[in-house]
């Protein structure tokens, strides 16, 4: 990446340009419009291939807002796929903020953990135990990335309703879930 002349490119956040986030080998890249993003997204291949790292190009996909003027990106004059939402660090991105179905996500990933501990917990008569338990495995896959939702009624009511649901499959678990 320091091998790229970005600086005048992606968008303009408190007198700093944005062009990119990057963790690991995962990058999201920020762009103006469509001829920046498929000089960017171009200019990291050229850079990429020249160490040897290749972009996958069946997980590589583009976003745009509305006001985008839609074009389609390329790379290497293959177009990218357009999705209306994607994925990023365990978390849904999308352009309408839709978190219901990322509460969704989050509560599909708690299930799952929920059902590798329930043999474990229906053995445990201690509740403050099962409830330890509970709080250290199933609620981090439940609120990861809570930090970024928006408070209103219906992501509370949402996340009470599997509570409860939860606790109740638990067994009665602690006062704190009642």
């Amino acid at each position: 990446m320091s091998r790229l002349n970005w600086d005048e490119k992606g968008l303009s956040i408190d007198e700093e340009m944005l062009s990119n986030l990057r963790f690991a080998d995962d990058i999201v890249l920020i762009s103006k419009n469509t001829k920046e993003m498929n000089q960017l997204i171009n200019e990291l291949n050229v850079v990429g291939k020249s160490i040897g790292l290749e972009i996958n190009m069946k997980k590589t996909q583009t976003m745009a807002n509305q006001w985008s003027d839609n074009l389609t990106i390329q790379l290497d004059g293959i177009p990218l796929q357009k999705v209306d939402s994607f994925v990023y660090l365990g978390r849904e991105i999308s352009m309408m903020n839709d978190l219901i179905t990322e509460i969704g996500r989050r509560r599909k990933a708690a299930w799952a953990v929920m059902d590798t501990i329930q043999e474990i917990t229906s053995q445990i008569k201690d509740t403050f135990r099962r409830a330890h338990i509970f709080d250290s495995t199933v609620l981090p896959a439940l609120c990861y990335g809570a930090q970024t939702w928006t408070n209103n009624k219906n992501i509370t009511t949402a996340v009470r309703q599997w509570m409860k649901t939860s606790a109740r499959i638990l067994g009665s678990l602690s006062p704190q879930y009642p």
